[in-house]
């Protein structure tokens, strides 16, 4: 009996984990679906921009990642922003597309759909979501200056991100305006790889405690 349980409470963990990382998956890939075809009838590609430009009164930036990835700006964000603020908001979204962060989290999210029940996993969906946007911020930082992206991000502060989207404003605009704008401490590219591998791998923990050692 404890032989079965050892095998069959990490299997099912796993299971569970699994499915739920395939359901947040398809779940915002069809968000982004539906939302790619309304942008199709109101929004206008723009070559100059590699991006699509959305009538909207505010100042937005947003990407929809996936199979067919695509940055979305308001006209107002067109208006309002200098070029090298826009070039700045610009390469923030293209980084979380390169990157595949949408992937990052919804494994996040699927840990914490598992383990609601667990401090650690809701702790890990917000953290896991602050660390994609200053990843995204950082290599926006490679070829603009703090202040222009701060200034780009105060801009957009108040925008509304679409689901199954990342945006360069959000809820955590101010804290990524603190660090953006305080002391440039640059970390070592293996940092951020070490992190990024620690949080596709969040996932996983259940199962290496679930598993005893000894058995195989």
């Amino acid at each position: 009996m404890a032989d079965r349980l050892a095998v069959g409470v990490p299997a099912a963990i796993g299971v569970a984990l699994v499915g739920s990382f395939a359901f947040h998956v398809v779940r915002a890939r069809r968000a982004r679906t539906q939302h790619q075809e309304a942008l199709d009838l109101v929004g206008r590609r723009s070559a100059r921009l590699c991006a699509t430009v959305l009538p909207y009164d505010t100042p937005a930036a947003y990407c929809l990642p996936g199979r067919r990835p695509r940055i979305v700006i308001s006209d107002a964000a067109v208006r309002r922003l200098t070029p090298d603020q826009l070039d700045a908001v610009l390469e923030h979204e293209q980084a979380h597309i390169t990157g595949r962060h949408h992937l990052v989290l919804a494994a996040a999210e699927a840990f914490h759909s598992v383990f609601r029940w667990v401090p650690l996993a809701r702790h890990a969906r917000e953290q896991t979501a602050l660390l994609v946007e200053m990843i995204a911020d950082d290599r926006a930082l490679r070829r603009h200056s703090q202040e222009v992206l701060a200034t780009a991000m105060c801009e957009m502060a108040a925008a509304r991100t679409p689901k199954g989207a990342l945006a360069a404003g959000g809820p955590n605009a101010l804290i990524r305006l603190k660090r953006v704008l305080g002391p440039r401490k640059t970390p070592h590219p293996a940092l951020w790889g070490t992190v990024a591998a620690a949080a596709m791998a969040i996932p996983l923990l259940p199962l290496l405690v679930a598993c005893p050692p000894g058995l195989g």
